[in-house]
């Protein structure tokens, strides 16, 4: 039963006002946006894996430089008319007024990566020195990213600053590709975390591209967690590995409340609920010989650790200081 037809079956409005509340509900309008801006991505990760496949079944029969000029008149008919129909700059938001713009700026630079990669693979452009195969698109895409005011290609330049550093940072690889077990690749993304959140801290000061700040904060929170807890779980310096994530832990939270932002809160609980119960089991572990007395602390724990976590969420919005 509708809302309407429940006023009207308690008294409250008569049947012409139903009639009228009943025809403006069908109708009325609704937005197919989102809708719309899936399809558009999914038509600009097709184009790009569909080139791909192109080049991977006819390479020998089209030629690489057949294959690279297509490939750079197409970024570079992109880039014109990105350029050509861009916004001036500005440190705040900027709202393009063609709904194709964000799609055709985002392929002009998946192109020109495309583009970089395939020089570097087939006639090694910067000989091993592979990092600039992926730093040089990176720069671009910052750029782009700034004069175009697109998120997407944010998260494009840092994925590729990240991999230039030795990183990888895509979700399907980012447990697989990297060493976790190097402290190299520890000490380096804890490192580029830092730096990200300290950009975007500068960047909301000084007010230049604030809007920007989620994306550099969700980037930094996945990085610096995982690697810390990496540290825990794999290298000696266990206490201070804690008291990192304990840190980290208190900062995206402070971030999750001043932004008002459940999908930080949730982030810092999750990876803070396993670090802590990793150092939980652990001091149980070295603590106790008998295996019956870990089982039962053990469970003890984990229910009383998950009804903490589930009184957590559901009082969520007080913490965030959301309006019921």
């Amino acid at each position: 039963m509708s809302e309407a037809t429940k006023l009207h079956s308690d008294g409250i409005i008569n049947e012409d006002e139903l009639n009228k509340i009943q025809y403006y509900e069908s109708q009325k309008l609704f937005s197919i946006h989102w809708e719309l801006r899936t399809i558009l991505y999914l038509g600009i990760l097709l184009l790009s894996s569909g080139i791909g496949i192109l080049v991977y079944l006819h390479i020998d029969t089209i030629g690489h430089q057949a294959i690279l000029a297509a490939i750079a008149l197409a970024s570079g008919g992109c880039f014109y008319y990105a350029f050509k129909h861009r916004q001036a700059y500005s440190n705040v938001q900027v709202k393009n007024e063609s709904p194709l713009f964000d799609y055709i700026a985002l392929l002009a630079c998946l192109l020109f990566g495309t583009f970089i990669g395939y020089i570097q693979y087939q006639y090694h452009l910067f000989g091993y020195h592979y990092g600039l195969a992926t730093a040089i698109p990176a720069v671009l895409f910052f750029y782009c990213a700034y004069i175009f005011d697109h998120k997407g290609l944010l998260a494009l330049g840092l994925t590729g600053l990240a991999s230039s550093a030795g990183l990888s940072i895509a979700p399907m690889q980012l447990l697989e590709s990297n060493n976790f077990m190097s402290n190299n690749i520890l000490f380096t993304a804890l490192a580029f975390g830092v730096i990200t959140v300290a950009f975007a801290k500068y960047s909301d000061v000084k007010n230049i591209k604030a809007h920007f700040s989620f994306s550099y904060h969700n980037f930094a929170a996945n990085l610096l967690f995982i690697a810390t807890l990496a540290l825990l779980f794999n290298q000696p310096l266990k206490p201070l590995s804690f008291i990192l994530l304990c840190v980290l832990s208190f900062y995206f939270i402070k971030y999750a409340i001043a932004q008002q932002s459940f999908w930080f809160l949730l982030l810092s609980t999750l990876y803070s609920y396993i670090g802590l119960s990793y150092v939980v089991f652990s001091l149980m572990y070295y603590g106790h010989s008998g295996g019956d007395g870990i089982f039962t602390l053990g469970i003890f724990y984990l229910f009383a650790s998950c009804a903490g976590v589930i009184y957590f969420f559901i009082n969520y919005k007080k913490i965030l200081g959301l309006k019921k």
